[in-house]
């Protein structure tokens, strides 16, 4: 979409509003390592976003960085070697916790910053 014109602005809105519901429900869900996880819930993300006739794809970041807090005081920045997310044009969609909540190592993944990452069509 964005191909100028007021009617493709509101288009992409409506899309990226619907993309957002399905983002949310699929947060909603436990989280279940290799049953129900970031690469399990985004390849559902795509497929349901399609479904609608929404060009949605699914992002694998094979590095990025994020910050995990230590039990000492103060916060450390690692490297996180796979994370998979939704994407809607430029739109990152977390899918596999609810936002702001920690996983592995307490690390919030919609907080992981892309190094290097992957669209997978």
């Amino acid at each position: 979409g964005g191909h100028g014109g007021v009617e493709a602005t509101i288009e992409d809105m409506s899309d990226l509003e619907t993309a957002e519901d399905i983002a949310e429900k699929l947060r909603q869900e436990p989280y279940h390592p290799f049953r129900n996880d970031c690469l399990s819930k985004s390849l559902r993300f795509r497929s349901e976003c399609r479904k609608r006739g929404i060009k949605a794809h699914m992002v694998w970041c094979t590095l990025g960085l994020a910050k995990v807090k230590p039990r000492f005081p103060g916060e450390v920045t690692i490297p996180c070697f796979t994370h998979f997310w939704g994407e809607v044009g430029e739109q990152r969609f977390e899918t596999s916790r609810p936002l702001g909540s920690q996983g592995a190592f307490g690390i919030v993944p919609s907080e992981i910053k892309p190094i290097v990452k992957v669209r997978v069509r």
